[in-house]
């Protein structure tokens, strides 16, 4: 483990043209200090005080420090899974309300309710980083992620089955589809 977080904390020097100095700035730690936790061979290891000045000065998430890209990966996917679904769900309901205000004159040339679909992008991105940032700051867990993410399936998986039933009215589902459906069965 010392020699990973040594290894990464050269990294980000190297990566961001930083030296160790500059990085004495961002942090507040000793410019000695970051050289012992920076060595090749026989680097001290950072306390948790100093792992948590590093994060932040550096602009590193801690899990990244500490575990690398193992560590914050299954939960760092799941609240950008979440975060843009919650994104993309306030996009469309806001032009889905905005459709029915105007009788459906939401379009005009390449924009959509005058906005360009790079606007669009930016919205989204913007409150999926602000979605992010409430779940990080609220300390979401990896169980409730999952549970958020069996929920999102669960629900596409109805939709799903409604939809087929109703352009497909005479096709009989396999049970493990109908009884869904009909709350029976998963």
């Amino acid at each position: 483990m010392i020699e990973a977080v040594s290894f990464r904390l050269r990294s980000l020097r190297d990566r961001n043209g930083w030296t160790v100095a500059d990085m004495a700035e961002r942090t507040g730690i000793p410019k000695r200090t970051l050289d012992k936790y920076m060595l090749r061979s026989g680097a001290s290891l950072p306390g948790f005080d100093a792992l948590c000045l590093l994060s932040k000065g550096l602009g590193v998430s801690l899990d990244w420090l500490v575990f690398g890209s193992e560590g914050a990966s299954p939960s760092v996917e799941l609240i950008v899974e979440r975060a843009s679904h919650a994104a993309g769900r306030a996009v469309f309901e806001t032009i889905l309300r905005e459709f029915y205000a105007k009788n459906g004159a939401i379009v005009s040339g390449e924009r959509i309710l005058n906005l360009t679909p790079e606007d669009w992008a930016g919205a989204v991105g913007d409150y999926a980083k602000e979605e992010a940032a409430k779940m990080i700051a609220e300390g979401i867990t990896y169980e409730e992620l999952l549970n958020w993410r069996n929920k999102k399936l669960e629900r596409v998986h109805e939709l799903f089955v409604d939809m087929v039933s109703e352009l497909l009215p005479d096709v009989k589902l396999p049970t493990n589809l109908a009884n869904t459906k009909r709350g029976t069965g998963n």
